[in-house]
């Protein structure tokens, strides 16, 4: 695909017209605590508007400087964090005869930031590289697995259809980067472009398209399995996540037959560390799709795991829902309820909207070290708003988002993705593409943002 294609897109998986909502600013208030509970289990309830703190209640927001990359363009949601606190990004790129994205480690400490190589030199480098190959974009989150390694996916999208009837030509590759050494491992090719990456246990998970198609790759043996979950058109969940178990969820999406026409059912299956599928629940069609259109819906798009272990995750409908996998058998000599047991799957509840004034996009979430605060990124007509949700008490503060020395007018025209990406000073990383004044080009852009107390 040449770049004007790419360009008119700005990117099939990551924001189509920076997909804006008709709603207003407002606030969403998450509750929690002894007295509102199911089971034993945390339940988030909605309240009135609340104003804002007399001092905005404003988050520090500055943008992290990227070495220069041939071709960069944007960021999206791929992020991560290693063991020592460096941060992560996955820069894709467009403008370029060869399209190949570059890895990128952060230092918060020293403010540092180096390219760690891209995707089509590691392939030459491996005597895999296929002639013509392009791999424009690492799209999946920047995992650690238990072995201390980081894993993610690259991907491309020239020569596919984006109804879903033609895979791309290139496909994806699974990868380890070894961080003691900075040294990339091909871990396998896919026929499908792979978009998300998920780890839990000793399971690493990566998800392709199109047909949501989920892969495998056990850290312990090096195998690596498959298993189309299903989905209709071209519809492809941006997220997808995984527990501490090893169990994973992903969306599965069928056609059904509704009078003269169709509707598109939707639920959230989680499989067991053997694939074999141990629950399925449905999801509210009008809580995932946007407007009932499939092909253009990012399904899961922010995933936040808890200090309980529980996993929040939100949908491009902006629609919140809270995942609690049982707990632990609760003593070593008791064995655990084998993995495709009931009662070891784990409870989906629906939460409500992000925003309490309906649909919203909110392409991130956050959380702090004792769990007792989410935060999210909403993307309203006028502008990023940023939501503080203390979950025992407070009531969800939103303020604009805003970044010192740069235009309002600019951000807004922005597209910002990544969750969950947190550095040791508490500043959690917000990523996408930034416009270029007075053209159709954009930067590829990394905002820390540190919440007031």
């Amino acid at each position: 695909m040449t770049f004007v294609g790419r360009a008119r897109r700005l990117d099939s998986h990551g924001t189509r017209a920076l997909c804006r909502f008709g709603v207003l600013l407002a606030l969403l208030v998450l509750l929690a605590g002894p007295g509102n509970t199911t089971s034993g289990r945390r339940v988030l309830a909605q309240a009135p508007s609340v104003p804002a703190s007399a001092d905005g209640g404003r988050p520090t927001v500055t943008r992290v400087p990227l070495p220069s990359v041939t071709g960069g363009f944007a960021i999206w949601g791929a992020t991560g964090q290693d063991a020592r606190g460096h941060i992560w990004f996955g820069v894709a790129t467009a403008y370029t005869p060869v399209p190949s994205a570059h890895l990128i480690e952060y230092d918060p400490v020293t403010a540092k930031a180096i390219d760690r190589g891209n995707v089509v030199d590691e392939l030459q480098r491996l005597g895999i590289l296929r002639p013509g190959e392009h791999q424009a974009k690492i799209h999946s989150k920047i995992v650690p697995g238990p072995d201390g390694c980081l894993y993610f996916a690259s991907m491309d999208e020239e020569g596919e259809n984006e109804d879903g009837s033609r895979p791309p030509t290139w496909g994806g590759h699974l990868w380890r980067l070894r961080v003691a050494t900075g040294r990339w491992e091909h871990l396998g090719a896919t026929t499908e472009a792979l978009i998300a990456v998920a780890a839990g246990d000793r399971f690493v998970y990566a998800l392709g398209y199109f047909g949501h198609v989920l892969y495998q790759y056990d850290t312990s043996t090096a195998r690596l399995r498959r298993l189309e979950v299903g989905s209709v058109d071209g519809h492809i969940s941006r997220n997808f996540f995984s527990d501490y178990r090893g169990h994973v969820y992903v969306p599965r999406l069928r056609a059904e037959a509704a009078g003269s026409g169709r509707k598109i059912a939707v639920s959230l299956v989680e499989f067991g560390p053997d694939l074999q599928q141990v629950a399925e629940t449905p999801i509210d069609a009008d809580r995932y799709l946007r407007n009932d259109w499939a092909t253009e819906s990012h399904g899961i798009i922010a995933v936040q795991p808890m200090a309980d272990r529980s996993i929040f995750f939100t949908t491009h409908r902006g629609y919140l829902y809270h995942v609690m996998p049982p707990p632990p058998s609760p003593s070593p000599d008791l064995p655990a309820q084998p993995a495709s047991s009931v009662a070891r799957t784990a409870s989906v509840a629906p939460v409500g909207w992000v925003h309490p004034d309906g649909p919203m996009y909110p392409p991130s979430l956050f959380t702090t070290d004792d769990g007792r605060t989410l935060f999210a990124v909403a993307q309203a007509p006028a502008g990023f708003q940023w939501l503080t949700c203390a979950l025992d008490h407070l009531p969800c503060r939103v303020v604009p988002l805003a970044v010192a020395g740069m235009d309002p007018a600019l951000l807004a025209r922005a597209a910002l993705y990544g969750s969950a990406t947190r550095d040791a000073s508490g500043g959690h990383y917000v990523v996408g593409a930034l416009p270029i004044p007075g053209g159709n080009l954009y930067d590829p852009l990394v905002l820390r943002i540190e919440p007031r107390p």
